[in-house]
């Protein structure tokens, strides 16, 4: 039998939450965990950031809401959202989910807001990477031509392309280093 007392403490959550969601009380999954009281469980699942409400446990949310009472807000959240509002609370993965949201809530709604500014028809000019490869070139139609590389350097590149940059064309990539080539040695 695995020893649960030496796993990692997000093992051990993850754990108790699908336990939890098959239906065994907190008593049985004590027992599973070889925990000699509840209050262990108890314990461990506080120290985590999760309340027992109800005989379940539930991730507590930092509350910046008027109303100081957790079991309140949990509970208008199960009233307010039937069938389903006291099932999701209870999902191990929707709390992260919902947990991960409200922890960028401002760059979602920095990404929502910036998204409904930009028109439909109108393509993005300007692609910025971590690398700060920037495609901000003014563009016009791409033609197709042949032309001769040494093949080493041809290799590096693709193989920079396909690991680094697969997000762009090579048509861009390409053109950008004309650019640069002709702003530097113009």
């Amino acid at each position: 039998m695995d020893n649960k007392k030496d796993w990692s403490s997000e093992k051990k959550i993850k754990h108790i939450m699908e336990l939890q969601e098959k239906g065994f009380s907190r008593k049985e999954i004590a027992v599973e965990f070889g925990y000699t009281r509840v209050d262990t469980l108890d314990r461990l699942m506080k120290k985590y950031g999760y309340e027992k409400i109800d005989g379940k446990f539930i991730i507590q949310l930092e509350d910046n809401c008027t109303t100081k009472d957790s079991k309140a807000v949990i509970s208008s959240i199960k009233d307010s959202c039937p069938p389903y509002g006291g099932q999701l609370l209870e999902s191990f993965e929707i709390q992260n989910k919902l947990l991960n949201i409200v922890n960028n809530y401002d760059k979602l709604m920095y990404v929502i807001n910036n998204f409904e500014n930009v028109e439909d028809n109108c393509p993005i000019d300007v692609i910025e990477v971590k690398s700060g490869l920037q495609i901000d070139f003014e563009k016009s139609e791409a033609i197709k031509t042949t032309i001769r590389v040494d093949k080493d350097i041809w290799d590096d590149f693709s193989d920079l392309c396909k690991d680094k940059y697969k997000h762009l064309n090579k048509h861009d990539i390409i053109s950008k280093a004309f650019v640069e080539f002709i702003d530097k040695y113009k």
